[in-house]
């Protein structure tokens, strides 16, 4: 869960980031053109940040991925394991009943 939370505070970062650049570039004594560029520039650097960040979740989703693979592999095992346990111990309890009776 820690995170999920620390992606949403990187993510409002960003807009903040965003918001911010967005209200200088338009506050600024600048002609229409110059702040046309300026808000492209911008834009273009934000969404190069961004599609950095994707690619950064993106490997962390895989590895976290991986992780989870491999744990139920070995959560399987075990349970194969056990299960083998259980069913030689129950057969080894039948035999010996039938050599009672």
């Amino acid at each position: 869960m820690a995170n999920n939370s620390d992606n949403t505070n990187l993510i409002t970062f960003i807009a903040g980031l965003a918001v911010g650049a967005l209200v200088g570039v338009l506050l600024a004594p600048d002609s229409g053109e110059r702040t046309r560029g300026k808000i492209a520039k911008k834009s273009n650097e934000l969404l190069e940040d961004l599609e950095g960040q994707l690619e950064i979740a993106k490997h962390k989703v895989n590895q976290f991925s991986d992780v989870v693979r491999e744990k139920a592999g070995t959560v399987a095992d075990d349970v194969k394991s056990r299960a083998g346990s259980l069913r030689t111990r129950v057969n080894g309890t039948a035999v010996s009943e039938e050599q009672e009776a």
